[in-house]
């Protein structure tokens, strides 16, 4: 009976986490400039960071320390190779964090680390920990919608946007009272 009590209370501790994950986004070569956007924030343990890569020619690869445009000696080090940057479709790569602590992270393109001081850090905090100075959070695009054209000189009308459009972490949480509401009639039978 212990062991399915200490199951039952791992399954909970697991799913919090995953229904408490951020996807974050930063910006590669905001708007012509040699930079990451934003430069520093705090995330938890078990959040990901999405490289928008914007503009420009730009890589992201994971340092030891901080300024040092030196890649990680770290065997599962994260890396990108280097993108073309794209505002209206920019590619991606995502970084999922799994220790707590401080990522270092620069750009090895041509001079951007050490002349245009191209590197950046997350603050990586333990999972749930409050985020003192969080990053900007990843958002779905939305959906395309075609927009009528211009007739007789007249605006054309405004598109109703759908409030259908739902994000992950409302899914994670109805993930999570499903498996509680299973979990109860499971100890209450």
């Amino acid at each position: 009976m212990m062991i399915k009590y200490l199951s039952v209370v791992a399954l909970i501790v697991f799913l919090f986490t995953f229904a408490n994950c951020e996807n974050w986004s930063v910006n590669v070569g905001d708007a012509g400039n040699k930079v990451f956007e934003p430069p520093n924030f705090d995330a938890n343990v078990g959040d990901t960071v999405t490289f928008n890569f914007v503009d420009g020619n730009h890589d992201v690869v994971q340092a030891d320390t901080f300024a040092t445009c030196a890649k990680s000696v770290l065997p599962n080090a994260f890396s990108t190779p280097v993108y073309t940057g794209n505002a209206a479709a920019p590619s991606t790569a995502v970084w999922t964090l799994t220790k707590a602590g401080p990522l270092y992270y620069y750009c090895d393109v041509e001079e951007h680390c050490p002349k245009h001081m191209m590197y950046a850090t997350i603050n990586v905090l333990e999972a749930g920990a409050a985020l003192k100075a969080p990053g900007v959070k990843s958002v779905p695009p939305p959906a395309t919608l075609k927009t009528p054209t211009q007739t007789n000189g007249t605006a054309p009308p405004t598109p109703a946007v759908s409030s259908a459009v739902r994000t992950d972490k409302q899914i994670s949480i109805a993930v999570l009272c499903g498996a509680l509401l299973s979990l109860t009639r499971y100890f209450l039978i």
